[in-house]
């Protein structure tokens, strides 16, 4: 389920978290997500883009923060570190030698969502950070999956747990979570003992209700194909996506290196 092994050129913290990234295909991952969940009641799912992992200096070694610590413990607790990006896939095809699979959030919820074996119950908890945003993606998801959702809150106020009922026997209770990386993986690893008592399976999902929403829109097919999108995402939001796109052009530095 995880990769064993070590990227040597790297510092010691990012060497463990990344041999932490699922390397099965978007299938397996969904079978493994779905067995640890039933198996434990709860379970933790991350992903992992490179342009992260210079902005919280994870691979910086003697760079410390409140921040970095908290975030650094989130990944290495959760069940599952799923790659996103196309950086990341170079990282690892030179330190490993190895293509990473598909999973980045955008395509796999949507690929897990509707995987879901057709008898199992399911019922989504949104936690995002617009009204207008949580409400449209709400309704994409009983659209587009057949999935209710049945709590669809704001993400600048804090998480009401009281208005969450007891889950029912035999339900799969999804949380997806938007606040933000490293934010949303601090979240909800400081708020474990909550969501295991309800529960839940858990995704931070960055911007992907944007998407499901309407808000934004994907790049093209033609684009998608060429690996590409992470240019249309810059040009098309630069406010909200060209530092993310500049920050990754750092990857440069790890792929020169002997």
């Amino acid at each position: 389920m995880k990769s064993n092994f070590l990227f040597t050129k790297m510092n010691h913290n990012l060497s463990l978290i990344l041999s932490n990234l699922a390397l099965t295909n978007a299938e397996q991952t969904t079978k493994n997500i779905l067995w640890i969940y039933q198996e434990k009641g709860w379970c933790f799912v991350h992903f992992l883009y490179f342009a992260t992992i210079v902005l919280t200096e994870l691979d910086q070694e003697k760079s410390y923060s409140t921040q970095k610590i908290a975030f650094m413990t989130a990944l290495r607790m959760g069940d599952f570190l799923l790659p996103d990006g196309i950086a990341l896939k170079l990282l690892c095809k030179k330190y490993i030698n190895k293509e990473l699979p598909n999973l980045n959030g955008t395509d796999f919820l949507p690929y897990f969502l509707s995987h879901i074996p057709w008898d199992e119950k399911v019922e989504i908890l949104l936690y995002w950070w617009h009204d207008v945003v949580v409400q449209k993606a709400a309704q994409h998801i009983t659209s587009s999956f057949g999935h209710s959702v049945v709590s669809a809150q704001n993400g600048f106020g804090e998480f009401d747990w009281s208005s969450i009922s007891k889950k029912e026997e035999d339900t799969i209770r999804i949380l997806l979570i938007g606040r933000g990386s490293p934010r949303q993986e601090i979240w909800a690893e400081n708020h474990r003992s909550k969501i295991e008592s309800m529960e839940c399976l858990v995704f931070s999902v960055g911007g992907l209700l944007d998407f499901w929403s309407g808000s934004e829109k994907r790049a093209p097919n033609w684009m998608r194909r060429l690996k590409i999108e992470w240019l249309y995402r810059a040009i098309s939001h630069p406010r909200k996506n060209l530092k993310k796109t500049l920050v990754s052009l750092k990857l440069v530095r790890f792929l020169i290196q002997k």
